[in-house]
């Protein structure tokens, strides 16, 4: 089994989960509607345990193999989650890793979710040797596509996935970035 790095960037940390960052979790995602609302796999209401029983599968999958989920923490806080799952998890995109995050709703709006997905990006890009990364986002998560149009993400496919909060099937944008065009851009920043 691989082990996962700890990634910096110029004001986070993105680390391997810990025990302890269940609690966060719980608080900052479970039990907020309006982050529970953007993500597939999560219930709503909160189901008592998830966070912790996320997390414990989350501390033993083989990041190259099945998924890379970071804590995101700024000053030693845990803030969320940025994660990359191994090829496979979408059939649109197949052959790719595929990223996917989110951000308590106080960190929201100040670029972390771009800052820590580039440090992901970069991440990905180096274990999975891939030629491309994609990502599954909500047709009306307007901060999300955006989010990734401006990390270089162009639009693949759509399709529907259910979504447990929301109890009813939802309409996702697959979308794909090219290795090459991201170190070019990263390379002209």
């Amino acid at each position: 089994m691989s082990r996962l790095p700890e990634l910096r960037t110029r004001r986070l940390i993105l680390r391997p989960l810990r025990g302890e960052d269940s609690e966060a979790i719980a608080r900052l995602c479970g039990q907020e509607f309006e982050v529970v609302r953007w993500l597939t796999s999560m219930a709503w209401p909160y189901e008592e345990g998830s966070a912790e029983a996320f997390t414990a599968r989350a501390m033993t999958c083989d990041p190259v193999e099945e998924a890379a989920v970071f804590a995101i923490t700024l000053g030693g806080v845990f803030i969320g989650i940025m994660a990359i799952d191994a090829p496979g998890e979408l059939a649109e995109a197949a052959g790719c890793p595929t990223i996917g995050y989110w951000l308590g709703r106080p960190f929201q709006g100040f670029g972390y979710a771009g800052e820590a997905a580039e440090a992901a990006l970069d991440w990905a890009f180096a274990a999975h040797g891939c030629p491309a990364v994609a990502a599954r986002v909500f047709e009306e998560n307007a901060a999300s596509r955006a989010l990734l149009r401006k990390l270089g993400f162009q639009p693949e496919a759509i399709t529907e996935r259910y979504a447990r909060a929301l109890d009813r099937k939802v309409r996702n944008i697959v979308v794909r970035l090219d290795g090459k065009a991201f170190r070019q851009r990263k390379a002209a920043a």
